[in-house]
């Protein structure tokens, strides 16, 4: 396997509250120590889906284009969505009229193209018909609430799923990948909305406050930011999302990773640690952290090893 000697990094990418559980997956004993092993995770749609039609626009320059975002922006409406709105008749109540955007959508058949690696706002989505689970819920919690309606976000607890993706320089991203989907209020019952109204998945949810998934979101650009090797950019909004939820152990996960991709072994230990002060089953952290304490050894005994003799023999 050619992929055994060179580097694997396992990332978080995040749908997930600190109080998801992250399950170890260490690499085979015999090639373990030739691996090297950092963990996050991403919160969009579930793994292993195929994403039809072509590639769109998803180069590092169409991201350096949205640095300006913040998690504010992840719900608010742009005049396009506005105007659509509009065109549904004002007159209906709140949730006749949010049936009939639906079914304007679908005879529209409005649907996002499926990418795991973009996380846009809902206007972005609604904009670019592109994006993964948390741009295609922003969506629906904006244009429901727009009308009048309750909605909100959901952590949905299926299965989590991994997929492996090559970076450059020959290293290997291993994602965790979790999900959430929106669910709106109508009246005495409420119904949940899957990624492109997909069938809901069987699986038990749990309601998510605003501030937990726009916290989610500037994890998932700031990852967007480390793949386009923009790091004081990713910092940045990693320090955004933690002011949103300071005690998310993936934030701080995802934080070590970007000190660490920066070359500051220091922060990124305090980083790992603090992940698993608030969250002592974050396997991810403790396996980053691990190998932090590894790579600070090597860094000790090649600068040691610089050093000049000093022992020499008296005269």
């Amino acid at each position: 396997m050619r992929w055994v000697v060179i580097l694997i990094t396992m990332i978080q990418l995040g749908c997930a509250s600190s109080k998801l559980h992250q399950p170890t997956v260490m690499p085979d004993k015999d090639v373990e120590a030739l691996l090297d092993t950092a963990f996050a995770t991403r919160t969009e749609a579930m793994a292993g889906e195929k994403i039809a039609g072509a590639p769109g626009p998803g180069n590092d320059s169409s991201i350096s284009s949205r640095t300006t975002n913040n998690a504010g922006q992840l719900l608010a409406l742009s005049p396009e969505m506005k105007a659509f709105v509009d065109t549904i008749d004002p007159s209906l109540n709140p949730k006749k009229r949010f049936r009939r955007i639906l079914r304007t959508l679908k005879m529209e058949r409005f649907e996002l193209e499926y990418d795991l690696d973009t996380t846009t706002t809902a206007a972005e989505a609604f904009a670019m018909r592109r994006g993964n689970c948390i741009s295609f819920a922003a969506l629906v919690v904006a244009l429901a609430r727009e009308v009048g309606l309750e909605a909100h976000f959901n952590q949905v607890y299926a299965p989590m799923e991994r997929r492996a993706v090559t970076r450059g320089k020959g290293q290997l991203l291993v994602q965790d990948v979790l999900h959430i989907n929106a669910e709106v209020s109508l009246g005495w019952t409420t119904r949940v909305f899957e990624f492109n109204f997909e069938p809901r998945f069987n699986y038990h949810h749990e309601k998510l406050a605003d501030a937990t998934v726009q916290s989610l979101y500037l994890n998932n650009r700031a990852l967007e930011m480390v793949k386009a090797q923009q790091l004081d950019e990713a910092l940045a909004l990693l320090n955004e999302a933690l002011t949103l939820t300071p005690n998310t152990s993936l934030l701080w996960n995802s934080l070590g990773y970007v000190h660490r991709k920066s070359g500051n072994l220091e922060l990124a230990e305090f980083s790992y640690t603090q992940a698993l002060a608030l969250d002592s089953s974050n396997t991810a952290a403790e396996n980053n952290l691990r190998r932090v304490y590894e790579l600070q050894s090597k860094r000790s005994l090649s600068q040691a090893s610089k050093e000049p003799d000093t022992s020499g023999k008296g005269s």
